[in-house]
């Protein structure tokens, strides 16, 4: 019988909350199918890099109460396929995109979760679809109280290094963003996923995660727009900036 091979992270912090979750020292694929939702990255905007898992799985309709009104009724998170994939054409012709002052690169961003009142008409009838498919369709209060005790399964741990020089800092980031991505590649269990202010290659990544149904996106930048077209078979796709 074949030894399971062992997973390496590239980031340590990452590798540490999930033994620390897991209560295991050695991490195998295996293991990390078990994990079923994360969020990742400098979610307080300020420079401290948080990373949050659990094995239980995440709500469906999938919304929380720990943001803004980006989950809220009607705020455009909860979308159809139909309504994703008009998302991937208009983000594919007209993405956000910005140069680097510090070092002259150029990132994309996706376009935030209300762009469906670009082309309201398309989006209001993919939502009759939807109705018409779920007549007795889960209200939002019940996925609230879901999230309020799924949260309770949430390990959260926070992480960031100390720099005397903001350059050496900022550039430790940078290294760190990339890191980042090669590690979420290793969550092949996962079902929902956010992602809070990075920076990111493309997101070839996702085509690691066949469970993925749920993606949350905020300010978080892309070299390149490749995987885009992966964000069709998702359920709900939430993109804001801050």
């Amino acid at each position: 019988m074949n030894e399971e091979k062992k997973i390496e992270f590239t980031q340590k912090w990452i590798g540490d909350a999930v033994k620390k979750f897991l209560q295991k020292e050695d991490i195998c694929e295996s293991d990390m199918e078990r994990i079923r939702y994360m969020r990742i990255g400098d979610c307080d905007f300020g420079g401290e890099y948080t990373i949050e898992i659990s094995t239980a799985t995440p709500p469906e309709p999938f919304c929380t109460t720990d943001g803004g009104d980006e989950w809220a009724m009607g705020g455009g998170a909860n979308v159809t396929s139909t309504f994703i994939q008009l998302y991937i054409d208009y983000a594919k012709e007209d993405p956000f995109d910005y140069i680097d002052s510090d070092t002259g690169e150029r990132f994309f961003q996706l376009p935030p979760y209300d762009i469906w009142k670009e082309f309201k008409e398309q989006y209001e009838k993919a939502e009759e679809e939807e109705d018409d498919e779920e007549e007795e369709a889960e209200d939002w209060e019940s996925p609230k109280k879901k999230w309020e005790s799924f949260e309770k399964t949430i390990l959260c741990e926070t992480y960031r290094e100390k720099f005397s020089d903001d350059d050496a800092y900022e550039e430790w980031q940078r290294r760190t963003d990339r890191g980042i991505q090669q590690d979420i590649g290793l969550f092949t269990g996962l079902e929902v996923l956010r992602l809070y202010s990075a920076e990111y290659q493309d997101m070839t990544f996702l085509r690691a995660m066949p469970l993925l149904r749920v993606l949350e996106v905020v300010e978080s930048r892309f070299v390149s727009l490749e995987g885009i077209d992966d964000l069709a078979r998702l359920k709900q796709l939430c993109c804001w900036l801050d």
